[in-house]
């Protein structure tokens, strides 16, 4: 490599790395496409312009991540070891290895779902790069703060330089006829628009009993949670609830603003990353139905799925 070509790249590396701007920025500045911007800083790292640490592997349990893997017929699983059970322990440490997971798998030619929620927050918090692909939101934001999830899905749009979409609404409403005029929002159809075309989601598992989920939240604050816990249903995936065998239960689909069952299901790979000691039944009932082909938990949670029967 020449001079010329040198400077240039490092000048790259240093507009995206240190200065914190998008392959689509540096490619609009300098007249190139962004998969060149992408070839260049991939050519910085060969070159040792670059250098990215790496977190240490013995933050997971490579035992408990195969015996997951195995029992549950699944893609990727991670179990990370952590420092306690703290809530936010816990998603910290799941949120990085989540990060470093989709870091490995994700390719430029990938569309690329993604859900709001603590946990994958944390995981945008350790993800400065990813291949060179679009984003888009899975459903609207269940949390009180609806600009936290949009702001999710910016995030990581930015950091593999592609298009965001999200969905600025939330994500359970009152009524149907709310739900219908919301899908036909000209924003909001075009993330519609992405969800049969999506090649992997990243997706949070919320819990209903015990209630550790936003969307629970959500559900109680419109009076109906207590009525859908009595009627079985243990966890969510998105907007998509179900009982402890995995069976899907559509009471809020009607109302719901969010990918379906199906849609879910047709993805080539969902990856849920949840963990903590109130996730274990939902988590459980999660692997259950057929929607989850990643996992990335906590090795406490992971000894509590491998010693059901």
């Amino acid at each position: 490599m020449g001079p010329d070509e040198l400077i240039r790249v490092a000048y790259v590396a240093q507009r995206h790395y240190r200065d914190g701007h998008s392959r689509i920025e540096i490619a609009a500045e300098l007249g190139l496409s962004r998969f060149k911007v992408a070839r260049m800083l991939d050519k910085a790292r060969d070159l040792g312009i670059v250098r990215i640490e790496i977190a240490a592997p013995d933050t997971i349990d490579p035992e408990l991540s195969i015996g997951l893997q195995n029992r549950f017929g699944l893609t990727h699983a991670v179990a990370v070891t952590t420092a306690g059970e703290a809530p936010k322990t816990i998603q910290q440490a799941l949120g990085k290895a989540a990060a470093g997971l989709l870091r490995e798998i994700v390719t430029e030619e990938d569309l690329l779902g993604f859900t709001a929620g603590r946990t994958l927050g944390a995981a945008v918090n350790h993800l400065e790069e990813l291949p060179s692909c679009d984003v888009v939101a899975l459903g609207g934001v269940a949390g009180p703060v609806r600009e936290h999830g949009v702001e999710i899905i910016r995030r990581v749009a930015r950091a593999s330089g592609g298009e965001s979409y999200p969905i600025f609404a939330p994500m359970l409403v009152q009524d149907e006829q709310t739900a219908h005029a919301l899908r036909n929002d000209r924003i909001i159809v075009d993330a519609y628009a992405k969800f049969d075309a999506i090649s992997k989601g990243v997706v949070a598992i919320g819990s209903w009993d015990p209630a550790d989920s936003q969307l629970y939240d959500a559900a109680a604050e419109q009076g109906v949670a207590d009525d859908l816990v009595a009627a079985g249903v243990v966890g969510e995936v998105c907007a998509t609830l179900f009982d402890r065998d995995g069976h899907i239960i559509d009471a809020i689909d009607h109302r719901s603003i969010s990918i379906t069952a199906d849609q879910l299901r047709a993805v080539p790979e969902v990856i849920a990353v949840a963990g903590g000691p109130t996730k274990t039944d939902a988590v459980r009932a999660a692997l259950r139905t057929g929607l989850i082909d990643s996992l990335v938990t906590d090795a406490a949670l992971a000894e509590r799925l491998l010693a059901t029967p």
